[in-house]
């Protein structure tokens, strides 16, 4: 398939993995075949990437958690040490008009993912005091974001589960919560989320204004796979690009274009079905069987996307 032969050369010339204690993840990959390879394990990042430049997986991705045996495939004997908090913000989540139209990536749906992830790293860092170690575009829909605070990493599933319930506004005990993360946060607590959340409360008619609509799943879940930044997302064939908080303050369109992983040359796409609409913000219109020449990135995109075959 020649989508593989792109993401070989890419992971061989461009790519940049951006991971924290790489040889303490399990590391996990999708092939363009299908099925799951689990509990694969690496020292280096160098080493990471001489494996997918051989493999070409369709998907990679790495655990939130840390492990002293990170490549055992006995979950109980992987040692577990900890893991990040991960928020995934993803516009097949959102009940916005702009989300419910597209099943593709649109602007107005980024748009409103991004104002999401604004809203959530806002309360993370002025009600929480938690600041988000890195923040990803998925590559996709959405967005991820990464904390890594010494206390953060050591809750378990069930205090993750009570900041998931205090972000999605449904019922929020403070103190459970605050014996882990220690006194460092102790006066957020008294002296600004009760107080803040209470008045808002009061304030706005609409108690669905505060919510954040993160994938719960995620958050809870202590041993989580989260797709590696600067991999490629073999749905779209962009790069999941780790950003800023200054970048999310920018044009969604600026962040799409600097995930374009394919920008050299063109390549002929027959599609499989009728199709009028924006792909990666190009418009295209094409009528099933129609062979069309397509810069690189958008043939691969439309491929991956199931709606045309890129053609010899």
């Amino acid at each position: 398939m020649i989508v593989e032969v792109f993401f070989r050369n890419f992971y061989r010339n461009y790519a940049k993995f951006d991971v924290d204690a790489v040889e303490r993840r399990e590391f996990a990959f999708q092939p363009f075949g299908g099925g799951m390879v689990r509990h694969k394990a690496f020292k280096t990042l160098e080493e990471l990437r001489r494996f997918v430049t051989e493999k070409a997986p369709r998907h990679i991705y790495h655990s939130a958690a840390y492990y002293e045996r990170p490549g055992e495939e006995d979950m109980e004997r992987k040692g577990w040490l900890g893991a990040d908090l991960i928020f995934d913000i993803d516009g097949d989540h959102l009940d916005t008009e702009a989300c419910r139209e597209s099943k593709l990536v649109s602007l107005r749906c980024l748009e409103d993912a991004k104002e999401e992830a604004n809203k959530l790293i806002d309360v993370l860092e002025r009600e929480l005091g938690l600041k988000p170690r890195r923040v990803v575009f998925s590559g996709n829909r959405g967005f991820h974001v990464h904390v890594s605070d010494e206390e953060a990493l050591a809750l378990g599933a069930k205090e993750r589960r009570e900041l998931v319930n205090y972000l999605k506004a449904a019922g929020f005990d403070p103190t459970r919560f605050e014996a882990k993360l220690g006194r460092r946060h102790v006066v957020v607590y008294e002296e600004e989320v009760a107080g803040n959340l209470l008045r808002l409360r009061q304030g706005v008619e609409d108690p669905r204004a505060l919510k954040v609509e993160i994938d719960e799943v995620v958050t809870q879940d202590v041993h989580r796979l989260i797709r590696t930044p600067g991999s490629l997302n073999g749905k779209t064939g962009l790069v999941a690009l780790p950003l800023t908080t200054q970048d999310l303050g920018k044009e969604v369109e600026t962040i799409v274009d600097r995930a374009i992983a394919f920008r050299k040359g063109n390549l002929k796409v027959k599609f499989e079905e009728d199709f009028a609409g924006a792909a990666l913000f190009e418009k295209v219109e094409a009528r099933r069987g129609d062979v069309k020449v397509l810069p690189a990135y958008l043939a691969i995109y439309i491929t991956l996307q199931e709606v045309g075959k890129i053609y010899d």
